[in-house]
């Protein structure tokens, strides 16, 4: 609480009471917002990690991949540290070969010399830009600021 307390003479007092009370309710905010953060990334990285997967199956813009289903079913979300994830392919190895999920995931993205690039992770990630703020946004609201 901050009160105006008329001084001696020309000056003015103005004193500020309750700081501590302040501070605390500064830092339980803090903490609110940081969890409600983390979650709202850790939400928005879920949503990624579902388009991935649909841009792979063919129901986005970009051409369908010859191989959906293990590449598909490889996409995760992997937590980094708070409030930040990964969407990526878990590295599963394709049976009678020694290519992983990621390699190909690769060659997808960025094409070969063969291949035109799919653009799956790119492509998805300019794609749900708006809709990743959001999902963040709403949690953090959710978190009582």
């Amino acid at each position: 609480m901050v009160r105006v307390v008329g001084g001696r003479g020309k000056f003015v007092d103005i004193h500020m009471t309750g700081m501590s009370m302040v501070m605390h309710r500064l830092r339980s905010a803090q903490k609110e917002v940081e969890s409600s953060a983390d979650l709202g990334v850790i939400k928005a990285g879920g949503h990624v990690q579902e388009e991935v997967k649909e841009s792979i199956a063919g129901r986005r813009a970009e051409p369908k991949s010859v191989d959906t289903g293990l590449l598909g079913n490889s996409i995760v979300v992997n937590k980094i540290k708070k409030a930040e994830v990964k969407v990526e392919p878990r590295g599963d190895t394709y049976p009678g070969t020694s290519t992983t999920t990621k390699e190909v995931a690769t060659h997808l993205e960025y094409g070969t010399s063969k291949i035109n690039p799919r653009r799956h992770f790119r492509n998805t990630e300019a794609r749900t830009k708006g809709e990743v703020k959001g999902i963040i946004q709403k949690e953090i609201k959710i978190g009582k600021i």
